[in-house]
This record gives structure tokens, C-alpha cells and sequence, in this order.
């Protein structure tokens, strides 16, 4: 469920007994620094298949950029990353992002798929924060007015309450 929308969680890490033993090991199997997680591995040694266990690490991506400047991108993309959608959320450099999404364009239209990780997660993160601003900044509803009330009941003198 977290990780559909997005989310990495580690409840199991959190169990007591887990911390318990974790703070019981000696700090020479907590840290060996090309054996990432050492502990855990060679618990399930004999219970996960060997190339499982032997595998690098393999951090969470975000989604390919390339699938949001094929033909085939929803038309949200292309609303989010206009000139002037990214020259109204005032966070990014509009010619910054153009050149950025032409060179994701470049490498979708050709079809190499190389595009570096630097790249993928530039689009990705600059997309995203185009998609909150527009929802929560851009599209938020305005403020409500402040209530003036006419009974005298309602203006009774309370420091910084009433004008």
C-alpha cells in the first residue's frame, strides 16, 4: 500500500523484539561497510535464494522520465512543464526545464532509453513539484474573509481578537 503511492515504510524494524536484539549485537555485525545489512542477510541465508541475498542494493527510482515526453504522455505533463506554468510557479528556470525536456524528448524519440539518472530524476522531481504547486498553491481556494459580526455580544474587547 505505501509504496503504490509512493511511500517507503520499515514497520517490521520497528517491532521491539527487533530493536531489543538490534541494540543486543556487537557494533562489529551492526556496521561492516561493504556488507550492507549483514545481519539480516545471513539470517535468511538458508530461507532467500542466494542471488537475493548477494545482490547490491537497489534503491527505490522514481517512474522513467522518459514516459512523460513520449507521444503517448498524459496531457497534464505538458500543461505542468509550459513555459508559463513553470514561469508562474516561480521555482524553476523555464529555460532550464525546456532544455531539460528536450533532451528527455530527444532520447524518447530515439528510442536509446539512455538517458542518465541524473536526468530521469530532474524531470521527475521537477514535474512533481510543478503538480503540487498547481495543486496546493495555484488551484487553493482563496482564504476566507474575516466575519464581521454586528452584535455587540460578538465585540466584547479581547486583546488581538478584535480589530
Amino acid at each position: 500500500m505505501l509504496m503504490a503511492h509512493s511511500v517507503e515504510g520499515r514497520f517490521p524494524f520497528l517491532d521491539d523484539d527487533v530493536v531489543e536484539l538490534a541494540n543486543s549485537l556487537p557494533d562489529a555485525c551492526k556496521l561492516r561497510i561493504l556488507d550492507e545489512k549483514h545481519v539480516l542477510k545471513r539470517v535468511t541465508q538458508s530461507q532467500a535464494p542466494s542471488e537475493i541475498v548477494t545482490r547490491k542494493k537497489q534503491p527505490y527510482r522514481t517512474p522513467n522520465a522518459l514516459c512523460f515526453v513520449d507521444r503517448d504522455a498524459p496531457p497534464y505533463v505538458d500543461e505542468a512543464l509550459s513555459s508559463a506554468s513553470v514561469r508562474a510557479a516561480n521555482i524553476f528556470d523555464p529555460v532550464a526545464v525546456e532544455r531539460l525536456r528536450a533532451k528527455c524528448q530527444a532520447h524518447a524519440h530515439a528510442g536509446d532509453g539512455d538517458l542518465s539518472n541524473f536526468d530521469n530524476m530532474a524531470l521527475v522531481g521537477v514535474l512533481s513539484t510543478q503538480l503540487l504547486f498547481q495543486q496546493f498553491v495555484a488551484d487553493r481556494p482563496e482564504a476566507p474573509r474575516r466575519l464581521e459580526l454586528s452584535v455587540d455580544v460578538d465585540h466584547q474587547d479581547v486583546p488581538g481578537v478584535y480589530a
